[in-house]
């Protein structure tokens, strides 16, 4: 772990897509000892973009030189997805503090390869889960959890709805990617494992390929049931193939029930044996709160939030989801309950 000390950062990838490797790095220097150190990135036009970004920033195009030269504390590495677990591994094995974007990597064998990596360094492995402070899962969260606002949950609908092909680049690319479900998935199955933190029985996933779309080998239509040990069950939907759209969650609860409206929920609950409901906003969403919590994690003042165990539980989902989906949505138990 890093010392009270600045604490050294960098990227591995500073693409132009979403401009990542600049929003991860602005986030981290909110923090007063988080600097910014170093970016490798195999595109020249990319590194002199940094270098405006950040004047005095170190630059390289392998992340072998950059661990050897930069004496970094942390490293977020912003690749595509089948490459998160070597890259991490490699800074892991050389004493170096990782963040992945998430997914944190497409199988489970990777996810406890780095596990390992980072236990026997002695050192950090995190996932930007950084969602996990979205306003409208915060909000939902508690109503569940907090306020026991609908009682014992026993239903979860959750999901993006759209109608469109996906486009050609790596993120519709399965074998680059992990499938569609790996994208926006990841984060929605965070959040459901947290509205509902228990075991998990079992996963079926369902998908659908627009025959008529080419270019692209990403499903266009993913979904997946899990049981929880209380015998609860959530469904996720990532969708490019749907017209007709749903709200973004629907929460059942043996008292009562939740639903997105966008911007604020309609909770409906039983109050006195009355049935009643009521519109609560969502609160106010905090993403720099990821990077707060790895700076003081690293300091020894905090405990890490998002830990890799809980990440794993993300990609052992996703992963369960895929195989059962190649086995006509026969129950797979995922790696990680």
């Amino acid at each position: 772990m890093a010392t009270p000390k600045n604490i050294r950062c960098g990227v591995v990838g500073y693409g132009g897509a979403f401009n990542m490797g600049q929003t991860h790095l602005n986030s981290m220097t909110r923090n007063r000892r988080m600097e910014v150190a170093a970016v490798c990135e195999l595109d020249t036009a990319r590194r002199k973009v940094a270098e405006e970004d950040f004047p005095g920033v170190e630059t390289y195009a392998e992340v072998g030189d950059m661990l050897k030269n930069a004496e970094l504390d942390l490293v977020t590495i912003i690749t595509p997805h089948n490459t998160h677990s070597p890259l991490a591994i490699e800074c892991l094995n050389a004493g170096v503090n990782v963040v992945c974007e998430k997914p944190l990597a497409i199988t489970s064998r990777q996810v406890k390869d780095m596990i390992s990596a980072a236990k026997k360094n002695g050192v950090m492995l995190s996932t930007f889960h950084n969602r996990r402070w979205d306003g409208d899962f915060q909000t939902l969260r508690d109503l569940v959890n907090k306020e026991k606002a609908i009682g014992r949950v026993h239903r979860i609908e959750a999901g993006f709805y759209g109608y469109g092909a996906q486009g050609n680049w790596w993120r519709s690319d399965r074998k680059i990617s992990g499938g569609a479900i790996y994208d926006w998935g990841a984060h929605f199955t965070d959040w459901i494992l947290n509205v509902v933190p228990e075991k998990i029985d079992w996963v079926s996933g369902y998908q659908v390929k627009n025959r008529a779309w080419k270019g692209y080998s990403n499903e266009d239509h993913s979904e997946y049931s899990m049981r929880f040990a209380s015998g609860a069950i959530a469904t996720l939907t990532i969708s490019n193939l749907s017209m007709s759209s749903r709200p973004r969650w629907r929460v059942l609860g043996e008292r009562g029930s939740i639903e997105d409206l966008g911007g604020k929920f309609l909770l409906k609950t039983l109050v006195n044996g009355r049935q009643m409901s009521a519109e609560v906003p969502y609160a106010e969403s905090n993403w720099h709160a990821y990077y707060e919590n790895v700076y003081k994690h690293l300091q020894g003042r905090a405990k890490l939030i998002i830990t890799p165990e809980s990440a794993a539980r993300v990609i052992g989902v996703l992963e369960a989801a895929n195989i059962s989906a190649e086995r006509d949505s026969k129950p797979v138990k995922p790696a990680f309950l």
